[in-house]
């Protein structure tokens, strides 16, 4: 994992715990830097067309991936070291996902609504939770039950079509049901592995505890406990779309493209969303993601005699992420000419404001010059491109969110 000093040591810890059958690695990144996050929540807008039919079924909860090492600092220079992933044995199962799955019933309800800021559809648009029918769109009448996931099996109702009315409504993004990012990175035969904060992710950078390569401000809690994977630590981040969050391999992360993404992970009979906050540099391939420690246990991963290293039966794939609200500008270290964008849809990559346009180093968007309080473009990996304002002070929003659909 990569550390930068920017006048804070940034820590590489380099942990290896106790009943580890694969240990995974991960360090501080450099210098650290902040955000903090939460679930999607309901919001509202236009009602729904009768003569629907709602889906039943759910998927599993919320989803997460092992974030290694701390963020960035200005200016820092990469440090050394990393952390010990944990391990396991062989998985012969485990507990449900957090959050628990969506069971019958738990699909698009009767008379929900779209959601905030959604554009209005007659066949209802995703509800509290932001999740979205992996079967197909909110059926006519109905919208998704919460929980921040994908809900598979939900049917366009008959008679279910796009209302002309609809608009984006302000602080929220436009509806557009399942949505995988098409020449996203995916893998079919992947592999997962789980570590906390504690391993080694740096501190300080504007944050009051830990920092992600990605900015998010971090905080770890209780003690270790039982399990591969010990249920006994908690691990947060704020910014985010639910509790569960992630690391990506650091050989394709680049200068921190990945930042802000989900993924959607399946595991033992169970599929979790997580939010990509973090690189890790001692991942061992692109297909190897790490989950933070309620993801892993929402799998069952490292929980009672299944394995904390799971190298088969692993799938994952970038999904657009259902967050609510718009994006949130945080500045790094206070810097308000190098920002990172969270809580986003889908990952941002291009940024201008001030007749600047930025590069991405470390996580952060570096705009070469300060640009809090002024109007900012900003397009995303898929296309998207949406304009808003820089907050002047950091951690607040910029009035704008990407559409929720795969272009």
């Amino acid at each position: 994992m990569r550390l930068i000093s920017t006048g804070l040591v940034s820590l590489a810890g380099a942990c290896a715990l106790v009943a580890l059958a694969c240990a995974q690695s991960d360090g501080g990144s450099p210098g650290g830097q902040g955000g903090s996050g939460g679930g999607p929540s309901s919001s509202a807008g236009g009602t729904t067309a009768s003569g629907g039919n709602s889906a039943t079924g759910g998927a599993t909860g919320s989803g997460g991936a092992h974030a290694t090492g701390g963020s960035p600092g200005t200016g820092g220079t990469p440090g050394s070291g990393g952390s010990t992933g944990f391990g396991g044995a062989t998985s012969t199962g485990g507990p449900p996902a957090s959050g628990g799955s969506m069971g019958s019933g738990g699909a698009p309800a009767s008379g929900g609504t779209t959601g905030s800021g959604g554009a209005t559809s007659t066949g209802g648009a995703p509800g509290s939770g932001g999740a979205h029918p992996t079967g197909g769109s909110p059926g006519a009448g109905g919208t998704p039950g919460t929980g921040g996931t994908h809900a598979a099996g939900g049917s366009t109702g008959s008679g279910g079509m796009t209302a002309t009315g609809g608009t984006t409504g302000s602080g929220g993004s436009t509806g557009g049901g399942p949505c995988t990012w098409n020449g996203g990175p995916s893998a079919n035969s992947g592999e997962i592995t789980c570590y906390s904060f504690g391993q080694g992710t740096a501190k300080g950078g504007g944050c009051s505890s830990y920092k992600t390569f990605c900015g998010y401000c971090g905080n770890e809690s209780g003690s270790k406990g039982a399990g591969i994977c010990p249920s006994g630590i908690t691990d947060s981040v704020s910014n985010t779309a639910n509790s569960y969050f992630a690391a990506f391999p650091s050989g394709s992360f680049g200068q921190g493209k990945y930042c802000g993404m989900c993924v959607d992970v399946t595991w033992n009979g169970k599929t979790i969303t997580a939010t990509i906050v973090d690189e890790c540099a001692t991942c061992p391939s692109s297909n190897h993601i790490d989950l933070s420690l309620s993801a892993a246990a929402a799998l069952g991963l490292g929980q009672g005699s299944n394995t904390g290293d799971a190298t088969s039966g692993v799938t994952w794939k970038a999904v657009d992420c259902p967050v609510s609200g718009n994006i949130v500008a945080v500045f790094n270290n206070g810097n308000s000419g190098q920002v990172y964008f969270q809580n986003v849809v889908f990952p941002v990559a291009k940024a201008v404001a001030g007749g600047h346009t930025a590069n991405q180093s470390y996580g952060y968007w570096d705009f070469g010059a300060s640009v809090g309080g002024q109007s900012v473009t900003l397009t995303d990996t898929v296309g998207h491109v949406i304009t808003g304002t820089l907050p002047g002070s950091s951690g607040g929003s910029v009035g704008a969110q990407f559409p929720m659909t795969c272009q």
